[in-house]
Parts: C-alpha cells; structure tokens; sequence
C-alpha cells in the first residue's frame, strides 16, 4: 500500500498529542470501581490508513477515535453509573446511538450497536487549558455480555479470511441470545415471581431455612457476609449427620441455654460440630469414624475428640485445628 504524505504526516501529527492524552485517559481510568473492566488504546498506524481509505473519515487531521478507551460493566443497569463516571473528566460532545430510548435500528437486527461517547478531557481549573483538552476521542461503554460479544464474534467473523453469510448470520443469532440472557439478568427479580418459573425446590428451601435459623441465633455483626457459602456448608455437615434445619434450630437453643449463650468467637460451623458432639455422640463417632467417601473435609476441633474419646487415626477425612 502506497501512503500518500498528507496521510502520513496527519497520522504524525495526531499520534504526538494522542499519547500524551492516552497517558491522562489512563490515569483516570485507573479509578473505575473493581468490578468494572476497562481499557483504552491509541489507532495503530495500519488502521488508522486502513479507515482513511475507506471514506468514511471527514477530517483525516481529527480522527475521533484516534484515542480511545472502554469501560465494561455487569449489567445494563450500571450503564448510567459508568457514563456519570467517566463525565467527571471526559466532557461528552455527541454520543451513538443518540438515544437511550429511541433506536434507529430495526426491531429483528441484532448487530454492534454499543454505547459511544465522544468528546474531549475535561481541563483542570487549577491549569490553563492545553492541546491535550481539544482533542476529540472515544470511550465506549458496554456490558459484560456485549463485550463478550465483540471479542468472540471480532475473531470468528471479522477475521475470516472470506465474507461468510452463515458466520455473520451465527454472530447476529449470538448477540439476540446474550441480549436476551441479559435481560434476563436485570429483570430477574420479576421474573423468578412468574410461573412457570416460581417454584421451590431442593437443596435450597434448606438452605434458606438454614440462613433463618442462623439469622436467628447470632447477629448479623458477628455472621459472615458472605452467609450463603456458610449455609452451603452447614447444609453438608447437616447431611452427614441426617439432620434437618428444624432440628438444627432444637440444637442450638439447647446449646445455647446449657452453655448460657454460643461460645464467643466461634464460627457458627465450629458451634454447631462442637455441638454434634454433645447432644449426638453415637452419631457423631459414626459419622467421624466412616470410610465413606465425602465431597467436603470435616474440621474438627481436639475438644471434639476427646468428648468423643476418639485418636486422630480413627477420623477418616477430617482435620483437626
């Protein structure tokens, strides 16, 4: 490819301001919550004459994306938070699609139609404006569905070494499940209410009762945050022993009123074992003693097997802390 001058030194002259933009845009996207994800790069020197070529650039001295950056977010509903973030130092000039509520494109198409920003860095009141702050770039704001999207679809279908109407008609099928699926997501809150969908059903009816009984004996201080994985646990440790939230419940207020209250920091897991071996003995040598194979090691404390008068070789699977 022959490159004519005037593109080369537009390409020049733009690539000298851009990455002294790149590194400000760099530094304030640094600050993104973390569970966004963003990036951001400069338009390599092949692309941006690839683009030139293809007429669709008006100033070829002021390439709007020449810059440009990406912020990632879970759900459509982060959307708004992303763009008010990147509004405290990007002043946004016009953005694609205009509208959030009206779109331009037909109803059965589904094809990159992704968030685009465009505007310049907002100038620092403490600092005279500087060449940095008139140039225009992009910030593109999407979600974790549509990026997944972009980058699948960019390489199986974009870089094909020949057009493919059945890839691009595979890619657009994609993008309508992930939006769906994403959908989905956001309304799940509504949607787990609808029939035929609302139901209840094993393991989790337990463990919900499991959540309320330990919601019940220890306040919300003291109890982990993240109390489902807890729950998920106890759940197993219940199944060893055969037994039942409700049953859970008569043994901890049994424990709790012989002992005049839970021992003080103790995990509701050590609680509830120490217990197993006191108000079920028989059991718990059984359950301490068996071969059988488990998913999940028993954590035990020296106490336990002492009430229990059990050696540490007689435990199969478990630990002793």
């Amino acid at each position: 490819m022959t490159i004519p001058p005037s593109w080369v030194e537009a390409f020049k002259e733009q690539r000298r301001l851009a990455e002294r933009l790149h590194a400000e845009l760099k530094d304030q996207l640094s600050n993104v919550p973390g569970s966004w994800y963003q990036t951001s790069r400069v338009k390599e020197e092949l692309s941006f004459y690839q683009k030139v070529e293809s007429g669709v650039v008006s100033d070829i001295r002021a390439l709007e994306d020449f810059v440009a950056a990406m912020i990632v977010v879970p759900l459509p509903s982060d959307i708004p938070a992303a763009i008010e973030f990147v509004s405290g130092f990007f002043e946004i000039s016009y953005r694609r699609p205009e509208s959030d509520s009206e779109s331009k494109r037909p109803a059965y198409e589904f094809v990159f139609d992704d968030i685009r920003l465009y505007g310049k860095l907002r100038t620092d009141q403490a600092l005279p404006p500087g060449p940095i702050n008139e140039v225009v770039f992009e910030i593109q704001v999407k979600t974790f569905f549509q990026h997944a999207w972009s980058s699948a679809t960019h390489d199986l279908v974009y870089k094909n070494s020949r057009f493919s109407w059945s890839r691009s008609r595979l890619a657009a099928q994609l993008r309508a499940v992930l939006e769906n699926a994403e959908l989905s997501m956001v309304a799940i809150d509504s949607l787990e209410e609808i029939a035929p969908i609302a139901k209840s059903g094993w393991p989790e009816s337990e463990q919900n009762a499991i959540l309320d009984v330990l919601r019940a004996n220890w306040d919300d201080s003291i109890l982990p945050d993240n109390l489902r994985r807890t729950a998920q646990t106890i759940h197993a440790l219940l199944r060893e022993f055969d037994v039942r939230p409700i049953q859970l419940s008569e043994m901890l207020a049994r424990g709790k009123e012989d002992l005049r209250g839970h021992p003080d920091g103790w995990s509701p897991y050590q609680v509830i074992a120490d217990y197993f071996s006191r108000y079920y003995p028989e059991k718990s040598s059984k359950v301490f003693r068996s071969k059988r194979r488990r998913l999940r090691t028993l954590h035990l404390t020296p106490e336990i097997l002492a009430r229990l008068s059990l050696s540490t070789e007689e435990c199969f699977n478990c630990t002793i802390d």
